[in-house]
């Protein structure tokens, strides 16, 4: 009897919810995960954040530059204050990005055509710093086709947050200093490094996605937009800091 894709989907959801818990990465046939749809790889990523029975307390959000905007959500025990101590367990691979994050005072309210800058505008009410620490559950890690890497709920291990800038709306995104420091060397600096440089618009179409989906922002919510640094990777006793103009550093040390 053929395996039906739901049942693809919930067994590749359950091997994902043991590595999350510390089983070993998953090893799956690459050309199912090249099969995957964005329909199952959203399936699958649903069913991993209900099974882990965690919160989700945020998201990350990306466009891609052939249009495609991906998302996932990020759960409570993934989203840590800084300065922040992590164990490997947790950092896995060791990926570090510095990013903006924003953060939902309440629930965005479409308009009769659905969301408008306006309307998230008004639903923020700050912004900080934040180092996103990037991790695999597949065992082919970062050479992951994207909707797998969007069941892996978009290869987030961690987010760890500054303090939050109320000031963000006199902020040039787009043009934005930014300094990614490992040990206190600087591996990466830019001004307007993040490759849309409009955020705002990002969260634009990023609520109306999830709109259609039938999600909505919910006030407390974390999302955070992209890396101003590219991808960089640290090691186990490596302390790093996230510096942008305007915002308090962030830091995370990789036990």
């Amino acid at each position: 009897m053929s395996i039906t894709a739901d049942e693809i989907s919930w067994a590749i959801a359950q091997k994902l919810v043991a590595a999350h818990r510390g089983a070993n990465r998953v090893i799956v046939d690459p050309l199912t995960l090249e099969a995957l749809s964005r329909v199952q790889a959203l399936n699958i990523q649903r069913e991993v954040v209900r099974a882990l029975a965690v919160p989700v307390v945020g998201w990350k959000v990306a466009a891609l530059p052939d249009g495609d905007l991906i998302s996932a959500p990020i759960v409570k025990n993934r989203l840590l204050p800084s300065p922040a101590s992590i164990r490997p367990a947790i950092y896995g691979l060791g990926g570090v990005e510095c990013e903006i994050a924003f953060r939902f005072a309440r629930e965005p309210v479409p308009g009769r055509e659905g969301f408008r800058k306006e309307h998230i505008v008004e639903a923020i009410d700050g912004a900080c710093s934040a180092v996103e620490v990037v991790d695999s559950r597949w065992a082919t890690t970062f050479s992951t086709p994207r909707n797998a890497m969007i069941a892996d709920l978009l290869s987030n291990g961690a987010l760890v947050v500054g303090s939050v800038n109320g000031n963000w709306r006199d902020v040039a995104f787009g043009a934005l200093g930014a300094r990614l420091g490992i040990n206190g060397r600087t591996v990466c600096q830019s001004t307007g490094g993040h490759p849309g440089g409009d955020l705002i618009g990002l969260l634009v179409m990023f609520a109306n996605d999830l709109r259609k989906q039938g999600i909505v922002l919910r006030p407390g919510e974390i999302v955070t937009t992209g890396s101003y640094t590219g991808f960089h990777t640290a090691s186990p006793g490596d302390v790093i800091v996230a510096e942008f103009d305007g915002f308090s550093p962030v830091s995370v040390t990789f036990q």
